[in-house]
């Protein structure tokens, strides 16, 4: 019988009062993070980058942080198998606009441990209290709230639900370490967003599929309109949930030849969209969910 266990680890630092709101600054920090044996080097330094935006974040607008490392063990017949994820989801006050230029850092081995120090410089922003607090649940191979997970399987469906207390409008991209791919609005649809109701619990990316398979068989099931495909044994990606309660455009992508695959634009293009966005409406909200997906 396999069992699975989740462990989760809350790091909470207090600081103290900020900067006036809405005020954008250009800051420079570090972290140091001494990673754990059991997750990749480019994991390593994915969780160091992102705690050094966050304590950059901290250290200028003074709040309380919440970063939350989830660790997914596998047991099966005496063997385990240990896969480490972290998770942005910081109870913070402000807000990472842009990251300028490119990330640097320096790996170092100390007892058995891999050390990563992430230097970044970017532009961040104290949040205001009117941000719109949005329910985005990331859901595997299923539709309900049940089958929300974090860690995915090569071939898996990949699914969202989502819910907001006021009518607004939402675009979900997906950053799997090559580019980003938009997921919705989907490549063939003429609108910049996607309009949703207030109080509404909507689920994207499923479709209801009755009909005569390749085989000649006759199949009532289920369908994801995106099934999850990685490269390596792990593979991090980042679904990034942007709403707000004004219309907004999208970014500029292109189309693949492949009908199956979604739109897709560079990392730097999207995150200059993205900067570019948020700094002209001030009601935009960003939810980021990172994902592991396994061979």
């Amino acid at each position: 019988m396999m069992r699975r266990f989740w462990l989760l680890a809350v790091l909470l630092v207090s600081l103290a009062p900020g900067l006036s709101a809405q005020q954008v600054l250009t800051a420079t920090g570090s972290y140091t993070y001494y990673a754990p044996s059991n997750i990749t080097l480019d994991q390593a330094k994915a969780l160091a980058l992102e705690r050094a935006k966050i304590q950059i974040i901290a250290d200028h607008f003074g709040t309380v942080v919440g970063v939350r490392n989830y660790t997914h063990i596998e047991n099966e017949s005496g063997e385990s198998a240990v896969s480490f994820l972290s998770l942005g989801e910081s109870e913070v006050k402000g807000e990472w606009i842009e990251t300028i230029g490119k990330p640097s850092f320096e790996v170092r081995y100390e007892d058995h441990l891999q050390v990563v120090r992430a230097t970044v410089r970017g532009k961040i922003r104290e949040t205001v209290e009117s941000t719109t607090p949005v329910i985005a649940k990331v859901l595997r191979n299923g539709i309900s709230d049940k089958y929300e997970s974090n860690v995915f399987k090569e071939g898996d469906g990949l699914y969202l639900s989502f819910k907001t207390p006021v009518d607004g409008f939402l675009a979900v991209f997906l950053y799997d370490g090559n580019g980003v791919n938009r997921l919705l609005p989907k490549k063939n649809e003429a609108n910049g967003s996607y309009g949703v109701k207030a109080g509404t619990r909507e689920v994207f990316f499923a479709n209801h599929f009755s009909g005569v398979d390749n085989s000649g068989r006759y199949v009532d099931t289920l369908r994801s309109d995106y099934v999850m495909t990685c490269d390596a044994d792990n593979e991090l990606n980042r679904i990034y949930v942007v709403f707000s309660t004004n219309n907004f455009s999208r970014p500029y992508d292109e189309l693949p030849e492949d009908e199956k695959a979604p739109a897709f634009l560079t990392f730097e293009a999207f995150q200059r969209w993205l900067s570019r966005s948020r700094l002209q409406d001030k009601a935009m909200t960003v939810a980021i969910r990172d994902i592991l997906i396994r061979k």
